[in-house]
């Protein structure tokens, strides 16, 4: 009984000094590219003095500048389409039966279960032989495929945990299928609809594999660039892109969860009925 006991007590501590472990593993690195990005050594040697030296030569390269505009410009445009065909998509598998929406159930589950590498080669070898080839368009697309499951998948989530009571009110009264989305579910999914654009724009913006497969000769967007950057060799102002880079996607993370409300809820939700069904 004692021994038991003192097992009971001694549990929480080894999973709080293990969960500690683990995230000092997680985010030493970037906390150490943070921290480096503001000495003022070459090469991050001691003693560390403070400057902001590379952040103005960072800001100083026009090339950079311009693939950062590039990528966020694809990245937004990606982002907001997937808003748009996300909704209709996930409203759709809901209510659709199980042999119809099965395949495009697998589909988007694929796209994300995939590794990235497998999806940007086929996807270039389709697009070659519909005549595209490597392209802006063809870049826009193929993000678009892999970014696209977050959305419908937030807006599962969501649309599971709605009364289809509402909906029904809606109809009997006698507004019009267009009007009962407008004016009632659309609003009640808002925000998952907006979890999930913001989720597509990350999914794009860092999406590396699938922007190297696609991207035309001459366009390079931040991940291409940086990839040419460290290929030429190592600059102390990378570290101070890293910094930013981690900054941003740290706020993104922030507006997601003011968005969702319970960004972890959420994503349980649509691992475990993401279809709204039984």
């Amino acid at each position: 009984m004692i021994g038991t006991r003192r097992r009971t007590r001694l549990t929480p501590w080894l999973l709080r000094l293990w969960l500690g472990l683990v995230l000092m593993f997680s985010f030493a690195p970037l906390l150490a590219v943070a921290v480096l990005s503001f000495n003022r050594s070459r090469y991050g040697t001691l003693p560390f003095e403070f400057t902001l030296s590379w952040y103005d030569q960072l800001f100083a390269e026009r090339d950079l500048l311009r693939s950062t505009l590039w990528n966020l410009e694809l990245s937004a445009a990606v982002g907001l389409a997937a808003a748009l065909l996300g909704p209709p998509l996930a409203i759709w598998l809901r209510r659709a039966p199980r042999w119809a929406s099965l395949p495009i159930r697998a589909s988007l589950l694929g796209a994300i279960t995939v590794p990235w590498l497998l999806l940007a080669v086929g996807m270039l070898l389709v697009l070659r032989q519909i005549g595209i080839g490597r392209s802006i368009v063809s870049m826009f697309l193929a993000c678009l495929a892999v970014s696209l499951p977050y959305v419908v998948l937030l807006v599962q989530a969501r649309l599971a945990a709605l009364d289809p009571a509402i909906e029904q009110a809606a109809q009997s009264l006698g507004a019009p299928p267009l009007a009962v989305f407008l004016r009632v579910t659309l609003p009640l999914i808002a925000s998952a609809v907006g979890a999930g654009g913001f989720m597509a724009f990350i999914t794009c913006f860092n999406n590396f594999i699938v922007q190297y497969f696609m991207a035309p000769i001459g366009f390079r967007t931040l991940p291409l660039e940086i990839y040419t950057m460290v290929k030429m060799g190592y600059k102390p102002d990378i570290n101070a892109l890293g910094t930013i880079l981690v900054a941003a996607s740290i706020l993104l993370v922030v507006l997601l969860q003011r968005l969702t409300g319970n960004a972890g809820r959420v994503l349980t939700m649509t691992a475990t009925d993401g279809s709204g069904k039984a």
